[in-house]
């Protein structure tokens, strides 16, 4: 058996990218020509390596046997031309997913780093919810994540990165009190991303943990509408501090002290454990670089550990 580089970088890209179409694009080859090498590769082995239903591949039980093998001999000679090349060298697409308010606050600095230092670089970005994001990662659909109290799963590399400030903030009509506990907001609408996000769950956990239950609870998928609800004083919600530091200095926000804490919100960066390599290596540390520049965590001793949920 004899598979070629060729051979093996096609059946890689395609398990990245989800498609012939955009492998073909990103190989510069023809679409004919990237299948007969997957077909090729597929005789060599002796086995299918894809299984083929209306133009989607997916990914056979030795094919996801195969792809840590795979990914290994790319990332291996991916670093053996990176020590004969400068940064400017290290290119391709990343397919990035970020919580929003790393979007908001973080992103355009990063942007601007990765394009001074990794030009080559192109950026696919994707904006939402925790858990949304992990699950994409999970799912191949994006390479790496930055997200708040991931659940984990055995197939991710998870590198926490520091604490995220958050604080129950109302919109001053509600005259709500100074030091607040769960019992003065259990009548008040609670406005939150939906379950079973990293937020919700805070929210919930610092409810139940004092024996309260909130009576009204509105859901929404984004943190930055959902500080724009409040704003309106339509609600209270527990919210990322950088994201609303100019509702707070305007006036239009209010801090409520709480006398019990919510659960830390943590900031990971996270990837899939056989999808490390040179391009995912330059993008994490922009990122992290950018975060520290800016002062945007709170650093913590690395923990692997992650943070208990409940239902």
């Amino acid at each position: 058996m004899h598979p070629t580089i060729g051979q093996l970088e096609a059946f890689y890209w395609i398990v990245r990218l989800g498609s012939i179409k955009e492998t073909a694009q990103h190989l510069n080859l023809a679409q004919p020509t990237l299948s007969l090498r997957i077909s090729d590769l597929e005789k060599q082995l002796g086995y299918p390596i894809f299984e083929r239903e209306h133009r989607k591949l997916t990914m056979t039980r030795r094919g996801e046997a195969l792809l840590p093998r795979v990914t290994a001999l790319i990332n291996e000679l991916a670093a053996l031309r990176h020590l004969a090349s400068s940064p400017q060298d290290v290119g391709g697409m990343a397919r990035i997913g970020l919580s929003e308010t790393v979007a908001q606050v973080c992103l355009p600095n990063c942007i601007k780093r990765l394009n001074q230092l990794y030009p080559s670089i192109q950026l696919d970005l994707t904006i939402g919810t925790s858990g949304e994001l992990e699950q994409d990662v999970v799912d191949r659909k994006l390479d790496l994540g930055f997200v708040v109290n991931p659940r984990g799963d055995p197939g991710l590399t998870i590198s926490q990165l520091g604490v995220q400030d958050v604080m129950w903030a109302a919109a001053p009509q509600l005259n709500l009190p100074a030091v607040i506990s769960p019992a003065d907001l259990a009548g008040i609408p609670i406005i939150t991303n939906p379950y079973p996000s990293p937020m919700y769950r805070q929210i919930i956990d610092w409810f139940r943990d004092s024996g309260v239950e909130p009576s009204d609870i509105c859901r929404c998928t984004s943190v930055t509408v959902a500080a724009q609800l409040v704003c309106s004083g339509l609600g209270v919600s527990l919210l990322p501090s950088m994201l609303i530091q100019r509702e707070l200095k305007c006036g239009n926000l209010v801090e409520l002290k709480s006398e019990t804490q919510a659960a830390p919100s943590r900031l990971y960066c996270i990837y899939r454990s056989a999808g490390q390599g040179t391009l995912t290596e330059a993008v994490f540390s922009v990122f992290k670089e950018v975060m520290t520049e800016m002062r945007f965590l709170k650093v913590e001793m690395p923990d692997r550990r992650l943070p208990p949920t409940r239902l």
